[in-house]
């Protein structure tokens, strides 16, 4: 299973054309997607959040670590889940017909570049400007639009510049508000 997740983030990131391809021929059904993919790596997340915030950021200790791996899990999935919702409703906007599975299997596979930065951050806190990588997203998403999704040419970048930013952006405004809302109720 381990093997599996570092082959397909790798191919996802070095060569997206081939490591769509793979997740293709691989037909995947969405629970072992889930199962064997999203939740191992939301799982590794949330351990490298916890040493972070215990050991490495700034107001460490256990309290602050279980709080700020709380706040990073509850992003993850929130955003995930949001997105892939999102996705799945503008679907038909782009000639595709709804199917909210293979919205949170596009999300989820495109969202890698994410899902490493929220695995190294915590332990590189002071590297914010990493943050900027999270571009890279656009990329991947664009060649999934086409291997994955089959979205016509025409229809294409716009879709992807907006999965994209939903990818990006919409974890990441999770995470800040509940950020807000543990300081505002501490």
């Amino acid at each position: 299973m381990f093997k599996n997740i570092i082959q397909t983030i790798f191919f996802l990131i070095v060569l997206p054309r081939k490591g769509w391809k793979r997740i293709i021929n691989k037909k995947i059904n969405h629970q072992d997607f889930i199962n064997n993919f999203l939740f191992p790596i939301f799982g590794f997340v949330a351990i490298t959040t916890f040493i972070g915030g215990m050991w490495l950021m700034e107001d460490s200790g256990i309290h602050w670590a279980l709080k700020y791996t709380i706040i990073v899990v509850s992003a993850l999935f929130g955003g995930f889940y949001l997105v892939s919702y999102l996705l799945n409703e503008l679907f038909p906007k782009f000639g595709l017909d709804k199917n909210l599975n293979k919205a949170q299997q596009f999300t989820g596979y495109s969202s890698v570049v994410l899902y490493i930065l929220f695995f190294v951050m915590p332990l590189l806190s002071e590297f914010t400007l990493l943050w900027f990588v999270v571009i890279y997203t656009l990329y991947i998403v664009f060649v999934g639009a086409n291997e994955f999704l089959h979205i016509a040419e025409n229809k294409r970048v716009s879709f992807a510049v907006i999965a994209s930013l939903l990818m990006a952006l919409l974890p990441l405004i999770i995470k800040i508000l509940l950020e807000l809302l543990v300081k505002v109720t501490a």
